[in-house]
């Protein structure tokens, strides 16, 4: 059961990180944070859902635009990697206080 929340809480911390950057990305351009579609600051391509998955897209595209190839920073995956770590880490220590209270109704 702990293995199981862990990776929901990672998953879900990534997804997290990853509209960490984007706030912080937009914040700093000048873009809306919530409207509008996420684009290679290269190129301007819109990027696809598949290449907006956290962490995984930017293995699977090396660290590059598809569309220009034009690397990316390192600062995207890593943000949305050390987000699920501490997701995970609030998860264990509240593991124990969320199981007894679920205990408690059973």
């Amino acid at each position: 059961m702990i293995i199981f929340g862990g990776t929901i809480f990672f998953l879900f911390g990534t997804i997290v990180g990853s509209f960490l950057n984007v706030v912080v990305l937009r914040f700093n351009t000048g873009r809306p944070i919530v409207v509008g579609r996420s684009c290679c600051f290269s190129c301007g391509k819109t990027l696809a859902w598949h290449e907006l998955l956290p962490i995984f897209s930017y293995i699977i595209l090396r660290g590059h635009c598809r569309s220009c190839g034009s690397a990316l920073s390192l600062q995207y995956p890593l943000i949305e990697f050390l987000t699920g770590l501490l997701l995970v880490g609030i998860y264990l220590k509240l593991a124990p206080l969320l199981e007894a209270s679920f205990t408690y109704f059973i």
